[in-house]
């Protein structure tokens, strides 16, 4: 049994009981809106936290979840696992002492008392198994590389889990030498799956050379379905098939193989069909993604779209199924939200149901007879929380909030946040996301910043921020709207959306911004006078595109951004599949558009906007071409590199330097404040 001994590594048990500390809120009110008069800071926004993953027990009487937040020395974020029951809201318990890496949460089948997760608690991640009853925690795992992901075996006896193949002996030696040359495409570590059950040692199952990214044990423990990319390489995030593996014998079924990426399948109850998120058999990077299904052994692929509305771009991977395996349920985006579609896959039609808002679409987990979910809530007014939503009918739902982590945040103003609609410049209905100032007051013109997300298949979502980069919040209180368009290319909207991006880079995109900005400037909202854009990623190079194409701006703010396509193919270390979608193939065959959409040129010919530049130092990134260009054009730059990092920004002093700068740079630059 996992739970009684280790499998291949020491034994064990954290210092600590289990449970270690209660946290009674009981004056919590829920839903209560927070309207505090006490001025937001960088440390209220930093002291926000984050809630993921909840997972329902079999019995449905608790439910465990992640809180990730800031330590206490600003130096880096903690991530706890807590319990919560259902019948008792407000009184959750810490399941470990709080290693900063305690996440995945996923209890034993049949059993509410055994949890296991992963922690890297005593070096490479493991995993590891909790018994809340007598709070004892114990290593299951041993691996040399750390595991990755993994899953409890139907009878509760054995564990799959995925770690990436250990370096061999001879090859440690060679390194330890100095003789460690990386040759692209050769020495390829694969993720495999291994199975340990009882006092064993763990065994290989998965010899093939597929890289396992994920992964599902079949009701009766005989089989294994799992998705694996083509190689180890992020060049093949693209090829990504569905393969089924007989536990006992090895022996491995092609099940779905074709063009693009299949991925994330779970069985269902009967073993007899298995769902997956599918881009389609394409590789056109916007194209529709879907939610399918596939027979186990074989067979005809059917997907599920014409019985549901939403996008699964961003969603469609984390699935419920009903115990006789007719109903399936899974999160799509849909606009500005995320919520949940349920499928009846016998009769082949949508299934009413009311869905509560999420914070991402799989955020949830459903009790056993589909009456139930767990959910993490999304509102406008109140910080993310774990909650309870009870099915009463079709399209009611009576909704408990189970936790209050941030309680704190009742202290301070909360953000009037709404969903705005206006027409681009082909007549395209575009949305967007608007925060007004704290304290607005209707009619009065007041400073915009303009936030653009990154992608472009990213997306703007109402509810409560809780940002890392740009300081929603402080910009509210400083009198600033902040608008985040969905420009054509982002998520939530479908696929027809999201092609009017290609070749349209810094076009199309454009004026969906630009006519958005001037539809708040008509509505007497934006004061045209003060105005900043900023942006990450995809958001950067847009921001760069504006600010080399308009003088509207009086400041831009312009992160990890790529400027030239033609190099930043050469150093891309994706799916280039991305870069063939937007652009019509590769930059020797297609030059022309490459160049077209670079916004190199209207930087050099006509930025005058003062930017501040923001990257990670091991990022590959266009703001060093950008700083040269608007230093030797005499317009005011910021180049700032932050060590350790990469293309997002990860630790948490780095975010608050971030977030102080981006304040700073608006407020001297827009609102004419000079520096503290």
């Amino acid at each position: 049994m996992p739970s009684r001994t280790d499998t291949g590594g020491a034994r064990g048990r954290f210092p600590v009981p289990s449970v270690i500390r209660l946290s009674l809120l009981a004056i919590f009110l829920q839903g209560a809106v927070f309207a505090g008069d006490r001025p937001w800071t960088l440390d209220a926004i930093m002291s926000l936290k984050t809630i993921s993953d909840p997972q329902m027990s079999p019995d449905g009487s608790r439910v465990a979840y992640v809180v990730r937040g800031e330590t206490a020395d600003h130096r880096a974020h903690s991530s706890e696992i807590r319990v919560v029951r259902t019948g008792t809201p407000h009184q959750d318990s810490l399941l470990s002492p709080s290693h900063p890496s305690d996440h995945a949460p996923q209890w034993a089948p049949g059993n509410s008392d055994r949890l296991a997760f992963l922690s890297s608690h005593r070096g490479k991640t493991q995993v590891y198994v909790a018994t809340l009853s007598d709070g004892a925690v114990r290593p299951i795992t041993n691996s040399p590389t750390g595991v990755s992901r993994f899953g409890w075996s139907p009878d509760g006896e054995s564990m799959a889990y995925v770690a990436v193949d250990p370096v061999g002996p001879e090859e440690a030696a060679r390194i330890e030498a100095g003789d460690d040359a990386i040759v692209r495409g050769e020495n390829l570590k694969y993720n495999r799956i291994y199975i340990v059950s009882g006092g064993g040692k763990a065994w290989l199952l998965t010899r093939r050379d597929h890289h396992v990214l994920s992964f599902d044990w079949s009701p009766d423990g005989s089989r294994i379905v799992y998705a694996a990319q083509k190689t180890p390489e992020a060049r093949y995030a693209f090829h990504v098939d569905i393969h089924e593996v007989d536990v006992e014998t090895g022996a491995v079924t092609d099940l779905v193989t074709r063009e693009g990426r299949d991925a994330s399948p779970a069985y269902s109850p009967d073993g007899k069909q298995i769902a997956f998120h599918t881009q389609g058999a394409t590789l056109n990077y916007f194209a529709e993604r879907d939610v399918a299904l596939v027979p186990s052994g074989g067979g005809t692929v059917r997907n599920l779209k014409e019985y549901y509305d939403g996008d699964v771009f961003r969603g469609g991977d984390s699935y419920w199924w009903s115990d006789d395996g007719s109903e399936l349920v899974f999160g799509v985006g849909t606009s500005t939200r995320y919520r949940l579609r349920k499928v009846d896959v016998r009769s082949w039609k949508p299934i009413p149901f009311e869905s509560p808002d999420l914070t991402s679409p799989s955020a949830f987990s459903m009790s056993a007879d589909g009456q139930t979910v767990a959910f993490v809530r999304s509102r406008n007014d109140v910080p993310p929380e774990l909650a309870l939503g009870r099915i009463e009918t079709s399209d009611s739902m009576k909704i408990t909030d189970l936790t209050a982590h941030n309680e704190q945040a009742h202290a301070y103003p909360s953000l009037r946040t709404k969903t705005i609609t206006w027409r681009s410049k082909d007549g395209s209905r575009a949305e967007g996301v608007l925060r007004y100032p704290i304290g607005y007051e209707q009619g009065s013109k007041v400073p915009l910043l303009v936030e653009l997300h990154g992608g472009p298949t990213g997306v703007a979502t109402e509810g409560f921020p809780t940002p890392r980069t740009y300081p929603t919040q402080l910009f509210a209180q400083d009198g600033f709207a902040v608008l985040a368009p969905n420009f054509r290319g982002s998520s939530n909207y479908g696929s027809a959306w999201r092609l009017k991006n290609i070749q349209s880079q810094g076009f199309g995109d454009f004026d969906d911004v630009m006519t958005g900005v001037d539809y708040l400037i008509e509505k007497g909202i934006a004061d045209p006078e003060r105005m900043g854009v900023m942006g990450w990623s995809y958001g950067g190079y847009l921001t760069s595109w504006v600010i080399g194409h308009t003088d509207r701006f009086k400041a831009a703010s312009i992160g990890a951004p790529a400027t030239d396509w033609i190099t930043y193919y050469g150093e891309f270390n994706g799916a280039l599949e991305v870069l063939w979608t937007y652009f019509g193939g590769n930059p020797w065959d297609y030059a022309k558009n490459y160049i077209r959409h670079s916004s190199r040129d209207g930087l050099a010919r006509n930025a005058k906007t003062p930017s501040l530049l923001l990257r990670g130092v091991n990022d590959f990134d266009h703001n060093p071409e950008i700083y040269q260009i608007l230093h030797d054009r005499g317009v005011p730059v910021e180049l700032v590199t932050l060590p350790r990092e990469g293309h997002g920004i990860r630790e948490p002093m780095h975010q608050r330097d971030m977030m102080k700068r981006n304040l700073r740079w608006f407020r001297k630059w827009v609102l004419g404040q000079a520096p503290e």
